[in-house]
């Protein structure tokens, strides 16, 4: 499968065994920028990551004949977490770590679901 099938075009299918190698590639660049890059640089790239996350997750959901619309919670989460960490907004301490640890969560129990259903 192509760089624009797995990551770019969310029409489509993945198989799991496409899936878990993406998504493992995804997860490794993330944390890549998360723990090696310093700064807003870091933040932004994990931003840009969470497209092709996004795709990944839309693609294997769709195999799973489930809408990808599934995925959206998640990921508005995620997209919250990463601006309240950029200061661009935030709802007050304990719950701007509440989304950060629910989105995490629930991102985490989407691509299991993906990597453990056939």
């Amino acid at each position: 499968m192509t760089f624009d099938a797995l990551f770019v075009n969310p029409n489509g299918r993945t198989a799991r065994s496409e899936f878990v190698p993406a998504l493992v590639t995804v997860l490794a660049a993330i944390a890549f920028f998360e723990y090696i890059v310093p700064g807003r640089t870091s933040q932004f790239c994990i931003l840009m990551l969470l497209y092709p996350a996004a795709v990944l997750l839309a693609r294997r959901l769709h195999d799973m004949s489930k809408p990808a619309w599934m995925a959206l919670l998640p990921l508005a989460l995620l997209i919250a977490a990463l601006l309240i960490r950029l200061k661009y907004f935030s709802l007050g301490e304990p719950i701007d770590s509440t989304v950060k640890w629910i989105g995490l969560g629930a991102a985490a129990a989407l691509a299991l679901w993906g990597c453990a259903k056939k």
